[in-house]
């Protein structure tokens, strides 16, 4: 059993604020801020040993066991963003091919295949009420249909893609799959090795409690001999001994290959603290948590008879409830509440409330009881 008051003394957050934002920007415990602080003493004294550098593969054998991947299938970036980007620009997009997006995903997911592939069609799902995203691209993907782009959870909604099924539709039809992963990896379990997508990709900033500037990106090993040596640097390289340049090794065969110059190791070493706590925890252990104050918020929202906007069964939900209150303006009630140092976040004119594992249920009646 997970003692959540221990767990708590590693969030300061817990101090002065009842925090319900994940699904915004996670706040960092004092045990990735020890790691990176370790991390800063080291380079003061200008020693980047070959040791601490094994941090590295350690955070990447990690980063694997959460997503049930292969370390080979793990690469470092700076966000979600540049882990959909790599791909995109790595694979060969014939001419009359087409892309199906959600047109209302969040724009991480959006503007990389607007920009980065402008003569690529675009086809664009629209999702009213509770449709399914599945049967919607049933009506819009031909043969001549390569990739198919999701967002795992829906950032307003909290509404979640079955990625099994999903999975199961795309492969059928030699489809590719990317997704954003970033609002459900480290709030809701999941296992790649039995899901078969392509490409997933999660920045730290959120679920996994950051730090800023660091993320995920899977690419499978099913798919990398189709990928092109783009981001490709010295680094991308299977380098033995970096004291003999005379002679270049070939390059990394593992997604790593994509890590083509010096890391961003100070959020490397805050991550891992953060992926071994949530692996400590367990991430099934993790996601019962979070459904079980899930069922706390939207029970007692609908007691106050407030309009919920998010799946209200757990197959499609996620860490994400999002409201309006019956009579209070959103505005005016996100301003009230944090005031009273309660953090949610104002989206669209809905309330968008998201606790994880280590929130109690007393900071959510508290919440209830402020609404």
């Amino acid at each position: 059993m997970m003692d959540i008051e221990k767990v708590r003394e590693l969030f300061p957050i817990t101090k002065g604020k009842i925090y319900l934002n994940h699904a915004s920007v996670g706040p960092l415990t004092t045990r990735a801020r020890e790691a990176m602080e370790r991390f800063l003493g080291v380079q003061i004294e200008g020693d980047v040993t070959k040791e601490l550098l094994e941090g590295v593969e350690e955070t990447r054998e990690l980063a694997a066991r959460l997503l049930g991947a292969d370390p080979g299938e793990i690469a470092f970036v700076k966000n979600t963003s540049q882990g959909l980007i790599i791909p995109i620009n790595a694979l060969d997009w014939e001419k009359g091919v087409n892309v199906i997006l959600n047109k209302d995903g969040f724009p991480a997911n959006i503007y990389p295949w607007i920009y980065v592939l402008p003569d690529v069609e675009k086809r664009y799902i629209e999702l009213k009420g509770c449709e399914n995203f599945i049967e919607k691209c049933s009506s819009v993907v031909d043969e001549r249909t390569k990739a198919v782009t999701v967002d795992w959870v829906d950032f307003l909604t909290g509404e979640r893609v079955d990625l099994e099924s999903l999975c199961d539709f795309c492969q059928k039809r030699g489809i590719l799959l990317f997704v954003d992963g970033i609002q459900g990896l480290g709030a809701i379990k999941i296992d790649l090795s039995t899901i078969k997508v392509d490409f997933f990709s999660s920045g730290a900033s959120k679920w996994l409690f950051g730090p800023l500037g660091i993320g995920i990106m899977y690419i499978s090993k099913r798919i990398l001999d189709r990928l092109k040596l783009t981001n490709t640097g010295w680094l991308s390289a299977q380098w033995v001994d970096f004291n003999n340049f005379s002679e270049l090794p070939p390059l990394k065969n593992s997604a790593a290959r994509y890590e083509e110059g010096t890391k961003n190791l100070i959020g490397i070493f805050g991550l891992m603290e953060h992926l071994k706590l949530i692996l400590e925890i367990g991430p099934a252990e993790i996601e019962k948590r979070i459904f079980h104050l899930r069922e706390i918020l939207i029970n007692g929202l609908k007691d106050k008879g407030c309009e919920i906007l998010s799946p209200i069964n757990k197959k499609n939900g996620s860490g994400i409830v999002t409201f309006k209150h019956v009579k209070t303006d959103s505005e005016v009630l996100y301003e009230e509440l944090i005031k009273k140092k309660i953090i949610v976040s104002l989206r669209s004119g809905w309330i968008r409330v998201s606790p994880h594992f280590y929130n109690t249920d007393d900071e959510i009646q508290t919440f209830l009881s402020n609404v």
